[in-house]
């Protein structure tokens, strides 16, 4: 009879999700009908409240060191991995609805395109575009991955990038996972640094975009850092 009602349970969780999605979903019960697909056999509305007790929100878990779910009573492999690989996916799905535009001429086709790279990330991480003489998209690459607080902007890496792709028209896009869009001093000096090592090449530097911890973002042109 318990297992009866525990097969039913699921199925009235699966068909509300088919109805409404996660509209009107408490953050545990979206969490528990996920950990179903991990744990085929055994109640997970617990394991959903302690997880987001531990961690505080969804967003917590599955931004948890996988080392620190593993310590979570209930918690194996299969639920750990499958909590870290969400993130990762939501970035693939949003990469692939932020496609670029075939002209990439305005800072907001660039914030849509670039936003969605950032999703899941929890170090600093840079990345590389390149577009030709009549701003059509060429090509972009995930240039150096950072830590919490830095990320190494190399000009070696970027002109490599150029040559590679045969480009000579670069935009940046780096993020603060754990703070706001304002580019730091730092920030500040090696893009203006940027412009000029590019400029003696021949290259111009387009645009630098940060992305802050709520998706917020600053273009370095619109700034007045480049002009």
């Amino acid at each position: 009879m318990e297992q009866h009602s525990h097969s039913g349970h699921r199925s009235r969780m699966k068909n509300r999700f088919l109805k409404t999605g996660f509209d009107g979903f408490e953050p545990h019960e979206a969490l528990e009908l996920l950990l179903f697909y991990a744990i085929p056999k055994r109640d997970t509305n617990k394991l959903a409240h302690d997880l987001i007790e531990q961690f505080g929100s969804i967003a917590g878990v599955m931004n948890a060191p996988y080392e620190l779910l593993l310590q979570v009573k209930g918690v194996g492999e299969h639920v750990a991995i499958l909590l870290k690989q969400m993130p990762q996916m939501f970035r693939l799905y949003s990469e692939d609805m932020a496609k670029p535009s075939e002209i990439m001429d305005t800072p907001d086709k660039w914030r849509k395109f670039f936003k969605a790279k950032f999703v899941g990330r929890v170090n600093e991480v840079l990345f590389v575009a390149g577009i030709d003489d009549f701003a059509r998209f060429v090509a972009c690459e995930l240039l150096n991955q950072g830590s919490r607080k830095a990320v190494n902007i190399s000009c070696e890496l970027i002109i490599r990038f150029a040559m590679r792709w045969n480009v000579d028209r670069i935009v940046l896009a780096h993020n603060h996972p754990n703070g706001v869009a304002t580019p730091s001093i730092q920030d500040k000096i090696k893009t203006q640094d940027l412009v000029l090592a590019l400029k003696s090449l021949n290259m111009t530097l387009v645009d630098h975009f940060i992305f802050g911890k709520s998706g917020d973002s600053t273009s370095m042109r619109e700034y007045n850092i480049l002009r």
